[in-house]
């Protein structure tokens, strides 16, 4: 049988502490998330809404439902910034930079 989501990777959202209006301390929190890891074959670029491209280097498929603030996502030891993550019905596409 195959398995659709096979990979796991990590989610990282950043977190900041503000005490007394004074930045306290900045944290990390992560979450597992399984799914499917497909890097990008040849060259695969997205026009930003100001006109810049950014380089798709993979997308990561996943039926976790979009997490609000994340930015990175770790999969077997690189870390990727999420560029896009659209939500659709049955699954969601990570866009990674």
């Amino acid at each position: 049988m195959v398995v659709r989501y096979p990979h796991t990777a990590i989610v990282s959202v950043p977190a900041t502490t503000v005490t007394d209006g004074k930045f306290a301390s900045e944290s990390n929190t992560t979450t597992e998330i399984s799914g499917r890891f497909e890097p990008s074959e040849g060259i695969s670029r997205v026009q930003d809404p100001d006109g810049e491209y950014t380089a798709i280097k993979a997308r990561f498929f996943t039926k976790s439902e979009q997490i609000t603030g994340a930015e990175k996502l770790t999969f077997n030891g690189e870390t990727f910034r999420i560029h896009r993550w659209h939500q659709y019905q049955t699954h969601s596409e990570i866009w990674l930079a």
